[in-house]
């Protein structure tokens, strides 16, 4: 039997939420072709984690393939290390030949062709190594090689200079001084604000104290409204000690260096096939639906979900499942509405209800901003930082 396939490209929380969503409630006509640039699927909640706690990088990858994401004798497909490289009215193009396993596809020579009734794009966005599965990695033991390197490398560590006060640089911190105490009095966080996670304007400000004081609490050296260049650095350990000097003139002794910057869109693809539908951010323009904006045919099957859309929320894990979720129950509506030549009653994407954070120091430290309050290092622990919510990634395999 020939299915129409909905397309679902990236296996990480919008991926999977959309395919798993799909494959539960689309007909029989229809099937899911869950595409992974990566040779694995990858928990980055619980990546900083990994980074220094030796062991724990295998419990944050999970095999892509059709038995491990859909079961057995399914329909759908699932494959990991397939880069969509083009992008078409009615098909995408992956970076190598996978027509002896999806039917109707047409190896071209250079890349294979599949046919899409839909396609959601779950792009996501780029941190960068130990936030996203190094570039250099091929397998999963590439992966679990990449991670071990960086936790040796953070035993060995004197002295740790971390460049960057938004989350992801005070969650390092923590998960450092949770498995070596005695390394924070020879940690330094060096943030350009005068906060952390806070501009000073908004409803982190308090956050933000909470998160400074146990820091300084843990003998951890906070630098707040100084910098330091990153130019030239990568996170990772320095040939040798080498002492930095911020824009203030004070000087920080490092033989290790942890950058934590922002995240930058993964729209580059949608970039080159047509660059009036990326803005200035390199976000993905989006209707309420989270349907491609454009006038042109091109883009008519096409949802972008997540990190590398505009779509006004927080890019957190949270707000890509649920705009995951919602995309798939219109895709579903617009297929069955198809089948019986109706209007389909497609909805918008839901929109964000309040500001959430969690921030953790380690397991049972850290603090949050909860819509209306701001809970501290317990009630932080208990909801994110004793687990990273790994059951949600774990939830999506077989094994």
């Amino acid at each position: 039997m020939s299915y129409k396939n909905i397309v679902v490209v990236g296996a990480a929380t919008a991926g999977l939420t959309a395919a798993a969503e799909l494959a539960k409630s689309l007909p029989e006509t229809h099937r899911v072709i869950l595409l992974e640039a990566n040779p694995a699927a990858f928990w980055t909640i619980a990546a900083l984690r990994a980074s220094v706690q030796p062991g724990y990088e295998k419990e944050i990858v999970r095999d892509v393939n059709t038995k491990n994401v859909f079961g057995d004798n399914t329909r759908h497909i699932a494959l990991n290390s397939t880069r969509v490289i083009d992008i078409k009215e009615d098909h995408v193009v992956v970076d190598r030949d996978v027509s002896s396993e999806i039917q109707g596809s047409r190896f071209n020579g250079t890349g294979t062709e599949i046919p899409i009734d839909r396609a959601i794009l779950a792009l996501g966005a780029d941190y960068g190594f130990p936030n996203r599965i190094s570039k250099s990695a091929k397998t999963k033991d590439d992966i679990y090689a990449d991670f071990q390197r960086l936790q040796s490398q953070i035993k060995a560590a004197q002295n740790i200079l971390v460049l960057g006060g938004g989350p992801t640089g005070v969650e390092f911190v923590g998960e450092v001084v949770q498995v070596y105490p005695e390394k924070a009095k020879n940690i330094t966080l060096v943030t350009r604000g005068d906060h952390l996670i806070s501009n000073g304007k908004d409803s982190f400000v308090t956050l933000s104290s909470k998160l400074i004081s146990q820091l300084k609490g843990k003998g951890v050296n906070v630098v707040l409204d100084d910098s330091i260049s990153a130019d030239d650095l990568s996170t990772g350990a320095l040939e040798s000690s080498t002492t930095f000097t911020t824009e203030k003139g004070a000087q920080i002794p490092a033989d290790f260096v942890f950058i934590a910057s922002g995240g930058k869109p993964n729209s580059e693809l949608v970039k080159a096939v047509d660059a009036s539908v990326v803005n200035d951010k390199g976000q993905v323009v989006v209707n309420p639906d989270l349907s491609v904006k454009s006038s042109s045919p091109l883009w008519k099957r096409y949802f972008v979900v997540g990190d590398a859309n505009d779509a006004p929320v927080s890019k957190t894990s949270y707000m890509a499942g649920t705009h995951a979720s919602a995309t798939a129950k219109n895709i579903i509506e617009i297929v069955k509405a198809e089948a019986k030549s109706a209007k389909p009653n497609t909805k918008p994407a839901p929109p964000q209800s309040g500001d959430i954070i969690m921030v953790p120091l380690g397991k049972w430290g850290g603090a949050g901003y909860l819509m209306f309050f701001t809970p501290g290092s317990w009630i932080t622990g208990s909801i994110k930082g004793k687990s990273l919510f790994l059951s949600n990634f774990t939830k999506f395999f077989r094994a």
